[in-house]
């Protein structure tokens, strides 16, 4: 790095370090009516998250910054910008064991989306509508009739599935399902997140980069991120992951691979200033990890499927998925315990199907707009589509060997993992680092 970009970062650090003592937001001053009945009036301040038996609301009391979770019954419609008077029993979120005996900590999740206290079973009653921002409103309101299009023409589970892949959602999903996903490793195609993103733009590029040129497909790639951002609201998570994905497609298709390296530094590290409670988010964590991988070790996993065609550059989709996954794997095998040994061939798979997967799905929802009718062909594909990706991760999901569960797989060993790897990557690039530096 030049001493300007040095300088950069710097600044950086030391903008999250005063915004984390300083500026972030107070928690309530509700620990006094824990386990005890409360009633307040607050602010819906996001989209709905719905679930297969209820519904999470995130609710921000008048006069306050931070938020209280409100879980009510699924049939009752609660909506952005909702003013609400909330009543029930007040607790505090706390860390549970998953079923792979690691302990998640749920606290600390809550807390980094200002959620310090929680209501179940909440009894909520709508005073007052459309409080909230207006453009946040309207957004989240196309992101409701688009799911709803969708679901109109294409039945569930698929349906969540496709909703899972163009907006994140997976609330739809029960727990055997996302099980499946887990221990096949294809949780991340409907997870809200850059590694998902990255590798569904950058396959969309790539496979139109056979008809059109370089530069147009990087315009319809970088599109097609910004659709995927203002679907799933605009939401901080999507705008994170869409950044990342952005700097790995500009990066990919100009060549200017390590020039990327350092613009996707400044850009995390430009996250943790505005929020730096981002770098324990495990969504960050990933974006970051998967973008590292597509950007420097796809170079280096090339050759190894040669066994792949070239046609529709599936060979570079397959080397980029294989990138990511080295990447991120030691991070989730710290995080979740869980060793899928059938996630490469479940990637290979489905991944080259996903950017028409998700362009069917998106088409259904996008004409169901304008006329049932026009939507059928379409959503009859996305869901011939859909059923085979569910199709191929139940069949690996079934399979008895397919995922090893790593209870206590140590830090330690995670950071000797990505030691390992850089030292891979970067060891045989040394002199053509010092070079570029030098240009």
């Amino acid at each position: 790095m030049h001493t300007r970009e040095i300088i950069i970062c710097i600044c950086l650090i030391a903008v999250a370090c005063v915004r984390y003592l300083f500026f972030l937001p107070a928690p309530l001053p509700y620990g006094a009516f824990v386990n005890k009945s409360v009633t307040f009036v607050g602010l819906v301040s996001e989209y709905p998250d719905i679930r297969l038996n209820n519904q999470r609301i995130t609710v921000t009391p008048s006069g306050y910054e931070s938020n209280i979770l409100v879980i009510v019954p699924k049939d009752q419609y609660i909506f952005y910008g909702d003013e609400v008077r909330v009543k029930g029993i007040l607790s505090t979120p706390e860390n549970f064991i998953t079923n792979t005996g690691k302990e998640f900590n749920y606290e600390r999740y809550l807390h980094n989306q200002d959620i310090y206290f929680i209501v179940d079973k909440g009894d909520v009653e709508i005073i007052s509508k459309n409080n909230g921002s207006w453009l946040i409103y309207k957004l989240y309101k196309l992101k409701e009739v688009f799911m709803k299009n969708i679901g109109s023409v294409i039945s569930s589970p698929n349906s969540d599935l496709a909703n899972g892949l163009i907006l994140g959602a997976r609330g739809g999903f029960d727990t055997e399902t996302k099980n499946e996903f887990i221990s096949t490793g294809t949780i991340h195609i409907i997870a809200l997140s850059g590694y998902n993103v990255t590798i569904v733009a950058e396959s969309v590029m790539k496979m139109l980069g056979t008809v059109f040129s370089m530069m147009l497909s990087l315009w319809i790639g970088i599109l097609m991120i910004i659709l995927f951002v203002l679907m799933a609201g605009a939401s901080a998570t999507a705008i994170r992951a869409g950044i990342m994905a952005v700097i790995a497609l500009v990066a990919r298709m100009t060549g200017r691979t390590y020039m990327a390296g350092r613009a996707l530094v400044i850009a995390g590290l430009l996250m943790i200033a505005y929020d730096p409670r981002v770098i324990t988010d495990i969504s960050f964590q990933l974006s970051f990890l998967a973008t590292i991988g597509i950007l420097f070790v796809t170079p280096k996993v090339i050759g190894w499927v040669r066994f792949a065609p070239t046609q529709f550059k599936i060979r570079e989709v397959i080397a980029t998925t294989i990138s990511a996954t080295i990447m991120v794997l030691p991070l989730l095998l710290y995080s979740t315990g869980i060793l899928s040994i059938v996630s490469l061939p479940a990637n290979v798979l489905i991944l080259p199907l996903i950017p028409l997967t998700m362009l069917a799905s998106f088409m259904t929802g996008l004409f169901g707009f304008v006329s049932y009718s026009i939507t059928l062909p379409f959503g009859f594909i996305a869901h011939l589509l859909l059923s085979y990706i569910l199709g191929i991760i139940h069949f690996f999901a079934s399979l008895p060997f397919a995922s090893v569960t790593i209870k206590q797989f140590p830090l330690i060993g995670t950071i000797i993992l990505y030691i390992l790897i850089f030292y891979w990557v970067f060891r045989k690039n040394h002199k053509y680092l010092i070079k570029k530096e030098i240009e």
